[in-house]
């Protein structure tokens, strides 16, 4: 008898093993067996994944990529990838102008004037710590009066020639006309032989070359001086205290961006990073080491990356007991996982845009609504992530727990803890996906997220990995990240360096898994350009016998590691493939694969004016066993075969089924150029017995999108 079945979706992606007997529910209907490198699309059709393009070799190093997101502006790139790499450099991929050196000490004055020397030029002027600020207080009556500090500098090695800046951050504190401040740069203390400048307003930047010395001496001060025009035993016009707030130190046209790191392979494995809303800054935090951020100075075009200067900082935090995870909401920072007080957490001060302080580094415990505050969980369980959304969410090893405050605002006498499930997670970084929060269970196999059912009035957890748990099977998610745009896909990086993803869009019904092979994943991360999410990864390849470390991100080819070079001849070289057998693309036609010598050099059989190149990405897709009933119930366990399959597909090559390829060739495609694209139907005929499933590939570096797979089957009883 002849069957006629039917898959109109994939919306189910890969479905376990315990699933394959249960045709009775729509996940059987639209899943399948396997997929490799394709993904699940919100629209029903699975398609291959565009290739990975080839960044930055990273050495024979472990290596994570971060996003630092920014707000779009003429100015700057929307987003930026750091690399923390083990070998203890942070890379600002793409990234270029200045670099804060921060070898200036207690640049932030959070610790007394520790660091610095006062300047005085009478008894009546006077500097002194003034909550996380330097008060500069010359003597009012005393025409010349100074008051400043001063602290001796060693630039850091290899950098001793480079232009240099000093800037600072300053407010008047009182006086009839502005209080000047003065930046020195010397051979010896309060000296301006290389450079001086003098400042009205409340920040200010000199820049200056030490001429090759690797010590010199900055000093700041704030001076009284008469009005213009004024004679002997006039008052002085110009006076004023001033504070200062903060000072810098960083090199200028500096290129490509590197800073030293203090983190182990370890701990860079383990760390959770944020970036704070409304701020160019993402903090790094870990077990071993105090919390780091990278900032960005928008205006400046500067960066930074420096210890956080915190003011207020818990007596518990210490060497081997920090934080290891951080999340904002209500204008706070909050902070937790710390490793002897394990279900305690802290917020910082209120955020105030109109101050010149960082509210969200100052931990100081206080009784007013907008001070720091300090909290521990009556229930057992470790801390394990925080993030905040529409609520403040943490994780612990027990349970969920939800965080407010009675009028809705979290105070430091207004505190409200309720537990809102019982699953317990894993210190990875939760996301916010929505109005979810998704994180990993206890165990490091489920992903699950936790959002409001108004109907139940409170948040529940919702585990999406159920329909695949064969891909955790004996495996860890480590990382996760998430894809919004052109289709919204969590991304999740297993132990053993596997990436999976799910397509997961609830409104549709969508929530299907993918199982892609790239390499031995390292690290991702998701970035936001140009409305696109793009996904970078850190991937282990062995090139040319050895084990190397690449940064990549998913491009707009399909090939993986691929580069675009310009071709004037024949000859080409490809270093970072060196020795490998490559995929090669010349006028989107598919040029004869060819060998890579041992320094990357090969020779093509022609060319044009660029070649794609790289590894080839294997895309195969297997379907499950149809089961269209019988007289007897069911067609499973019946040996089928398809008289007839027909696949239809959308803007793509045409694939293999079971490995064969129907012969198309169209008349009007000149020789050399491979075929156009096809939407429509691809079809093959006589397959071979067995048990229904059929595997379509595409052995072509071109797109695959497949929507529908139907025919005509026949079957015979076993």
């Amino acid at each position: 008898m002849n069957i006629y079945p039917i898959q109109t979706n994939f919306t189910t992606g890969i479905l376990s093993p315990r699933f394959w007997c249960r045709s009775d529910v729509s996940e059987y209907r639209n899943g399948v067996e396997d997929c490799e490198n394709m993904i699940v699309t919100r629209h029903g059709p699975m398609q291959s994944r565009n290739g990975t393009s080839f960044i930055e070799d990273l050495g024979e190093n472990y290596a994570r990529p971060f996003s630092f997101q920014l707000i779009p502006n003429k100015n700057a790139e929307e987003a930026y990838t750091a690399i923390a790499v083990s070998d203890g450099r942070l890379i600002l991929n793409g990234a270029s102008g200045t670099v804060y050196d921060q070898e200036l000490e207690n640049p932030a004055f959070n610790t007394s004037l520790d660091g610095w020397n006062r300047i005085y030029t009478s008894g009546a002027s006077f500097v002194e710590w003034s909550s996380g600020a330097a008060l500069l207080n010359p003597e009012k009556e005393q025409n010349g009066a100074i008051a400043g500090i001063s602290q001796e500098v060693t630039v850091s090695t290899g950098t001793e020639n480079d232009n240099r800046s000093i800037t600072f951050n300053s407010a008047m504190v009182s006086g009839t006309i502005p209080a000047n401040t003065t930046i020195s740069i010397g051979t010896s203390e309060g000296a301006s032989d290389l450079g001086s400048q003098l400042f009205y307003g409340d920040s200010g930047q000199l820049t200056f070359n030490p001429s090759g010395l690797t010590t010199f001496w900055v000093t700041f001060t704030c001076q009284n001086t008469r009005s213009l025009g004024g004679g002997p035993g006039e008052p002085v016009e110009s006076y004023g205290e001033r504070k200062l707030f903060s000072v810098s130190s960083y090199l200028t046209d500096s290129g490509a961006i590197e800073f030293n790191h203090p983190w182990s392979e370890s701990d860079i494995r383990t760390m959770h990073v944020e970036m704070a809303p409304n701020d160019f800054a993402m903090y790094f935090v870990c077990q071993n080491v105090a919390p780091y951020k990278l900032l960005y100075n928008l205006a400046g075009g500067t960066w930074s990356f420096l210890e956080v200067p915190f003011t207020g900082e818990p007596a518990q935090w210490g060497a081997g007991n920090y934080p290891t995870t951080v999340g904002f909401f209500q204008g706070r920072s909050w902070w937790g996982g710390v490793e002897s007080d394990p279900q305690t957490f802290w917020g910082s001060k209120s955020n105030d845009e109109s101050t010149s302080g960082n509210e969200l580094e100052d931990l100081t415990i206080g009784a007013n609504a907008d001070d720091g505050l300090e909290f521990a969980l009556s229930r057992s369980g470790r801390i394990r992530w925080i993030e905040g959304g529409r609520n403040l969410v943490i994780g612990t090893t027990s349970g969920e727990f939800l965080i407010n405050g009675s009028s809705g605002v979290i105070t430091p006498d207004d505190v409200f803890v309720s537990q809102q499930s019982a699953e317990g997670g894993e210190s990875v970084n939760a996301k916010k996906i929505g109005s979810m929060v998704m994180f990993i269970s206890g165990d490091g196999r489920k992903l699950l997220a936790t959002r409001y059912q108004e109907d139940q009035n409170q948040w529940r957890a919702q585990e999406i990995s159920f329909t695949a748990e064969n891909l955790t099977l004996g495996r860890k998610i480590t990382q996760v990240a998430y894809a919004r745009n052109p289709e919204s896909i969590v991304w999740c990086l297993l132990d053993d360096g596997t990436l999976i993803g799910c397509t997961y869009d609830p409104l549709s019904g969508v929530m299907g898994w993918h199982r892609h092979t790239v390499g031995n994943v390292q690290g991702i991360s998701v970035s936001e350009k140009s409305g696109f999410s793009i996904l970078s990864i850190t991937v282990q390849r062995t090139i040319n016998g050895q084990s190397v470390t690449y940064l990549e991100e998913l491009g707009l080819d399909y090939i993986d590691s691929s580069v675009t070079i310009e071709t004037t001849s024949e000859s080409i070289s490809v270093p970072h493939l060196a020795g490998e057998t490559v995929t090669v693309k010349i006028n989107d036609a598919q040029h004869p694969d060819i060998t890579l010598d041992s320094n990357g050099d090969g020779t093509l059989l022609y060319f044009e004016e660029t070649a794609i190149i790289g590894l080839n990405m294997p895309v195969s897709l297997k379907t499950l066993e149809p089961d269209f009933g019988s007289q007897g119930g069911t067609s499973m366990g019946y040996n089928k075969r398809f008289n007839e399959i027909t696949v239809r597909i959308y803007n793509s090559a045409i694939p293999l089924i079971n490995g064969e390829r129907e012969k198309v060739r169209f008349p009007d495609t000149p020789m050399g150029y491979r075929e156009n694209n096809v939407t429509g139907d691809a079809s093959v005929k006589n397959l071979g017995f067995n048990n229904g499933s059929v595997t379509i590939s595409q052995s072509l570096p071109y797109k695959l999108t497949l929507t529908g797979i139907f025919g005509k089957m026949s079957q015979n009883k076993l």
